[in-house]
């Protein structure tokens, strides 16, 4: 977390850390060293050592004084850079920006620029940079802002739970829409139209925008073979049926960017024995698994948790693939347990395998072990919880119930 800037710095032998952008949209680093969403963006600063200072447009300072995590602020204008642009041109001004910010702080060591930007565009500042005399050096993953953002302090903690809140509350909204849908000769309906994929949809959208959460890469919504693959999202035409698995993954962001990631599945109606026993297995796994997540497990013994549980119903999973015994599996939990949520829906750490990194304290990871077929559909049960000093807190709270009815 932010609070462990300083000694992060120190083990990699950093003596400044430089995070830009246009923007912090799409720019987690960024949008995470000031607090909040700033819509031109602007250039971080840190020393080892001393707090660290924003620059930014002129129009953006209000804004980013609001956030208050940052105290030392400046614009553009202030280190000269209409006075650079008319020197060096448009596109070159802004390296030589960075050149005198680093020049007037003294930096003589190692210097890491981070930020999501063009690649082209980022390589060519290293090169000037470079040629200008100072140290910069590319990091290799985990970076720096990746190993902060690992961990939530009580505050981002706090966002997510609230945005965990807004989601369940969507979610048990929409179960109920399900359980109360009219059954007309056999056809499911919804205000005397058939009940449909696509009309479900609309509305988890309209009920996301009422809480202020938006859904930058949709939602799933499918039912029974379109399930498949896992990240299938639905297909709008479909009428809804009595007695199919429905798979619901629902992914927000909050206008603070921070996610929440939660999936049910269930049936409408009553299920039949096949989807029971696939239930029953992804449940009993996702519940153990839960139990035993703690600071101090690691993201493999995570996963190797809940495929124990999976084979013992008598499933493959992704073990297959990772121990070499096959290349590929079409059925089973074809995936891993779990990723870290935050400000991107998918980030350090990951359950899974080949990961031997311990979870820490304030973590947060999704748990979502899922066994599929193709040509039937399948079965998901996820939820974001924080990794505490106790174990795992789930933040979602919809509840797990297979048959709707």
């Amino acid at each position: 977390m932010f609070q462990q800037f300083d000694a992060e710095m120190r083990g990699r032998g950093i003596e400044a850390v430089v995070v830009f952008g246009d923007a912090t949209l799409g720019n987690p680093d960024l949008t995470y060293v000031v607090g909040g969403t700033v819509g031109r963006g602007g250039v971080f600063f840190k020393r080892v050592g001393d707090h660290p200072f924003l620059i930014v447009g002129s129009s953006d300072v209000g804004t980013v004084r609001k956030l208050h995590k940052i105290q030392r602020i400046h614009t553009y204008t202030e280190y000269g850079l209409e006075k650079l642009t008319t020197k060096y041109g448009h596109e070159h001004a802004f390296t030589y920006l960075l050149g005198k910010i680093l020049a007037e702080e003294r930096i003589k060591g190692k210097v890491i620029l981070s930020g999501r930007n063009d690649l082209a565009n980022g390589v060519n500042i290293v090169d000037q940079l470079r040629k200008m005399g100072f140290i910069i050096r590319g990091e290799a993953s985990p970076t720096l802002l990746e190993t902060l953002r690992e961990t939530k302090s009580v505050e981002e903690v706090e966002e997510m739970r609230q945005v965990a809140r807004k989601t369940s509350k969507v979610v048990e909204s929409i179960l109920d829409i399900l359980r109360r849908l009219k059954r007309k000769r056999g056809h499911l309906e919804l205000l005397g139209k058939p009940a449909t994929v696509g009309a479900i949809k609309a509305i988890i959208s309209q009920k996301l925008l009422a809480e202020h959460l938006r859904e930058p890469e949709g939602t799933i919504f499918a039912q029974g073979a379109s399930a498949i693959p896992v990240h299938n999202i639905g297909i709008p035409g479909d009428k809804l049926k009595e007695g199919r698995l429905i798979i619901f993954d629902i992914y927000p962001q909050a206008e603070s960017s921070y996610w929440c990631d939660m999936t049910r599945s269930f049936v409408i109606g009553r299920a039949d024995s096949r989807a029971k026993r696939i239930y029953d297995a992804v449940f009993e796994a996702q519940t153990e698994t839960l139990a035993y997540l703690c600071e101090g497990v690691t993201g493999e013994e995570a996963v190797s948790k809940a495929c124990d549980i999976i084979e013992r119903h008598g499933y493959r999973t992704v073990r297959d693939v990772y121990s070499g015994k096959t290349k590929s599996i079409s059925s089973g939990l074809t995936h891993t347990l779990g990723h870290g949520v935050g400000l991107t829906i998918g980030e350090r750490p990951h359950l899974t395998f080949g990961n031997n990194r311990p979870l820490k304290r304030g973590s947060v990871v999704t748990v979502e072990p899922g066994v599929y077929f193709a040509g039937y559909g399948g079965a998901r049960i996820e939820d974001t919880v924080v990794i505490t000093s106790r174990g795992a807190e789930s933040l979602t709270a919809a509840e797990k119930e297979l048959e709707l009815t």
